[in-house]
């Protein structure tokens, strides 16, 4: 029997008693959560791990609804919906988290949050007709493993696939490879994206940081002495400035425009994720900071965009959007100029919106170097 099948095996075995009763009430991206009464998720005898993976081969074997028929979500389950979300070329989502009882995601570091072994996210994407696919992040003793289950066209089944799928039964929708999965989220240290001090904050429902910090399942350096929590933290300035500086953040900056060593656009200098130590005004933030009236990077596409007849394309330019390249990338679809990269075919028209009427309100009056 090869490693990896064992390894399978072993994870399978811990779905069976890791998922724990708790939670209650109704919760945002599902159905009721089971109360305190609820019995924990019993695998069924006829699951399996396919041959090379580690993670069990259908949705209805990784313990997010205890009543697979009825979509009744397992005991311990809890949804979330978080305050600035990604793109998905209009896709509806539900997000679920579940994770071991007592214990405690360590938020010590506000832009690195480490989760206990056992942790399990779930992310599930709807059209306008049928479920398309859900993902599941689970935390081992060894790192992260993660998969995506592919649905049925008549939602009876959602079976592991890995190797991603353009263009999903002709829905348009793409379901991306675990490869491009990686690629994502290793932006991050402990690989979760939408999980941080602002995602669960001022916007967010279901599971928040309000709610973790009351049922006291956060803990921070120097918690036991009395300090307080380091999630206290908001995205800076007026409704405007909030509202694009959250979209891009979401977007782009927890995943890939950051310093994170793995991250895909580290090398291009543009930096749109929001930090802790940035977050004093909006004109200081790290897009206006590596982005105002600075030369593309050799790095940053640009492809068969035209060039504006006003000047070249610099990353982002002050109450000129035709001349922002960041905007100019957002616009655009089967281009090797298109942000983001991967796993969206439509332009997302409402975060173009906000992001054009930011560039447009960046004055020197709102503090803002304009070039």
């Amino acid at each position: 029997m090869s490693d990896s099948t064992l390894r399978g095996l072993a994870a399978l075995a811990g779905f069976a008693g890791a998922v724990a009763c708790g939670g209650g009430g109704e919760e945002p991206g599902g159905p009721a959560v089971g109360g305190t009464d609820c019995a924990p998720f019993v695998m069924p005898a006829d699951c399996s791990v396919p041959a090379g993976a580690v993670l069990p081969g259908e949705l209805r074997c990784t313990g997010l609804y205890g009543d697979f028929e009825t979509r009744k979500l397992a005991c311990g389950v809890e949804g979330y919906v978080p305050a600035y979300e990604l793109w998905s070329d209009g896709a509806e989502k539900d997000r679920w988290v579940s994770m071991p009882p007592g214990a405690t995601v360590d938020v010590s570091d506000p832009d690195g949050f480490v989760y206990p072994v056992g942790t399990r996210f779930w992310k599930e994407f709807r059209g306008p007709s049928r479920l398309l696919e859900t993902r599941l992040l689970e935390k081992s003793a060894a790192g992260w493993i993660y998969t995506t289950y592919v649905w049925s066209t008549d939602e009876t089944t959602a079976v592991q696939q890995n190797d991603g799928v353009p263009n999903l039964d002709g829905t348009g929708h793409t379901v991306p490879s675990r490869v491009e999965c990686k690629a994502c989220h290793s932006g991050r240290p402990d690989y979760v994206l939408g999980w941080d001090a602002l995602m669960l904050g001022e916007g967010a429902s279901g599971v928040t940081a309000s709610t973790l910090l009351a049922d006291e399942r956060l803990t921070w350096a120097g918690k036991a002495e009395g300090s307080d929590s380091p999630l206290g933290l908001s995205v800076p300035g007026d409704d405007v400035e909030r509202a694009a500086l959250g979209y891009l953040h979401a977007n782009c900056g927890v995943s890939c425009h950051n310093e994170t060593a793995p991250a895909l656009a580290r090398e291009t200098g543009l930096f749109t994720r929001l930090d802790a130590d940035a977050l004093g005004d909006a004109p200081s933030t790290p897009v206006v900071v590596t982005g105002v009236g600075r030369t593309p990077s050799p790095n940053a596409t640009i492809a068969d965009l035209v060039v504006p007849a006003a000047g070249p394309f610099v990353d982002l330019m002050p109450l000129d959007a035709e001349r922002s390249l960041l905007l100019a990338r957002m616009k655009v679809r089967e281009s090797e100029a298109q942000m983001p990269r991967v796993a969206t075919n439509r332009v997302d028209d409402a975060g173009v919106d906000v992001v054009e009427r930011w560039i447009l309100s960046m004055t020197l009056e709102r503090g803002y170097s304009v070039p």
